[in-house]
């Protein structure tokens, strides 16, 4: 067994290099400051088999596209959604209120008393896939060097910790293949208390792949030999179990598979994992196929949206597409309002510095303002003077760069916010923890103190 297993390390790259070439495309990406030709790895099978019309896989559709401020109650076998509601809703009920309501939609739809309800948040902030655009192609190319199925390389910078190289998880795992120390030592990466190699997207890669080649691929395929199941490598529910593999570990996942006694593979397959538990294979790991489905399917969409061009700045785009003499004063004053606010997303998705941002609304406001008067101011306006913000609007683009550990950026829109709203209890609040999250502790002192005043009438509200 061991001199077997040898001979495959030793071939594997060889071989597998020549099948998993053809699996890149190259695509088009239009930066802000840039435009570059880059690699990616085809998804049509998630199309051609149908994948994507999965009600799993829809629904987590919903959930990485909403803001975690909102929560979709659903049922948990099948993921029907069954209501909307915010988090702020749902946490202020007691537990006792909280299984009233479950048990009230049970009722509403008609379903098993003893149907199990979730309440699931929306994952909108942590899956950033424009921040791993750049990323893939390099480590895809890693992987093909260690002769390794380069769809891993994508799909693991995916839905594993995209665009946060150094975002460590609760159970210790770093970077952007998100790998536990031991794994990481073990496949070569070097770790003390100055360097730790988790954090680099080549070195990672690197050892994800060799984690993937030497144990990984070779355990289930092992495992489907001996059951005389027909597989492909290149099977998009092979690799959705190998996926398993990486994130659970083989002991959980053969224990799952042991129970569901499979004979064959595919979508019918997938159905009864992601409602069977065994060992440390539970409710986070169902969720882990299903992630990845939705993901992929959502990436496919970004980069096919506008045909042979990926887009990432959708602010740029939209005003590539502005055309004063065909629009009248409304439909060009509608317009410019939706590319400010893309502009706002493509701020938040970081996919334009804030200077760029700042430059871009400038150039707008100057547009609308010709709209309305048929002529140009020239002089430069301050941020507070152009962007046309409510003080909830600022409020809610400020806390959400809070939320993504962005406070620089976070700070300028609330003093800005501040400049047009002297008496904001809130945005004063912002600012606090805004300075506090940059350890500049006598400024968030200072702003705290300031809502203090005006909460208690200290000072007049206009």
């Amino acid at each position: 067994m061991l001199k077997r297993t040898v001979i495959i390390l030793l071939l594997f790259p060889v071989i597998a290099n020549a099948g998993h070439e053809n699996l890149l495309t190259t695509k088009t990406v239009a930066f802000y400051n840039d435009t570059l030709k880059l690699k990616f790895v085809s998804n049509k099978q998630v199309f051609s088999e149908q994948w994507d019309t999965l009600p799993h896989t829809r629904f987590w559709q919903h959930i990485i596209k909403l803001p975690p401020d909102s929560v979709i109650i659903n049922v948990a076998s099948g993921r029907k959604p069954l209501h909307f509601i915010s988090s702020e809703e749902w946490h202020c009920q007691t537990d006792t209120e909280k299984e009233s309501y479950r048990q009230y939609l049970r009722q509403a739809y008609g379903l098993n008393e003893n149907e199990v309800i979730f309440v699931t948040s929306g994952k909108r902030d942590f899956y950033e896939y424009k921040s791993t655009v750049s990323q893939i192609g390099k480590a895809a190319e890693v992987f093909l060097r260690e002769g390794v199925d380069p769809w891993y390389a994508q799909t693991i910078l995916l839905i594993e910790s995209p665009g946060r190289n150094r975002q460590k998880s609760s159970a210790g795992a770093l970077g952007p293949f998100q790998l536990m120390r031991s794994v990481a030592i073990k496949y070569g990466l070097k770790i003390n208390k100055t360097v730790d190699e988790r954090t680099s997207l080549e070195k990672s890669a690197g050892a994800a792949a060799r984690l993937l080649r030497s144990a990984c691929v070779p355990y289930l395929k092992d495992y489907l030999m001996a059951r005389n199941i027909a597989f492909d490598e290149h099977d998009l529910w092979f690799r959705l179990l190998i996926m398993h593999i990486y994130h659970a570990g083989w002991g959980n996942v053969s224990c799952m598979l042991d129970q569901l006694n499979p004979t064959e593979g595919g979508i019918a397959l997938f159905q009864k994992i992601w409602t069977t538990e065994c060992r440390g294979f539970r409710n986070e790991s169902q969720n882990y196929s299903q992630i990845a489905l939705a993901s992929i399917i959502l990436f496919e969409n970004m980069l096919h949206q506008d045909g042979d061009t990926v887009f990432l700045v959708r602010g740029d785009r939209m005003m590539a597409n502005y055309k004063r003499p065909v629009l009248d004063k409304e439909g060009a004053k509608t317009h410019l309002n939706n590319v400010m606010e893309a502009y706002q997303h493509d701020l938040l998705d970081g996919t334009i510095p804030f200077e760029y941002f700042f430059t871009k609304i400038n150039k707008i406001q100057k547009e609308l303002a010709w709209i309305e008067s048929n002529q140009t101011d020239k002089k430069e306006s301050t941020l507070a003077q152009i962007l046309p913000l409510s003080n909830d609007q600022a409020l809610s683009l400020s806390n959400q760069l809070l939320r993504k550990r962005r406070p620089e950026e976070a700070v300028r829109i609330l003093k800005m916010n501040i400049e047009r709203y002297p008496y904001s209890v809130a945005a004063y609040d912002s600012l606090g923890r805004a300075y506090k999250m940059l350890g500049q502790n006598a400024l968030a002192d200072k702003y705290r103190s300031k809502s203090e005043e005006i909460k208690g009438g200290k000072l007049m509200a206009e």
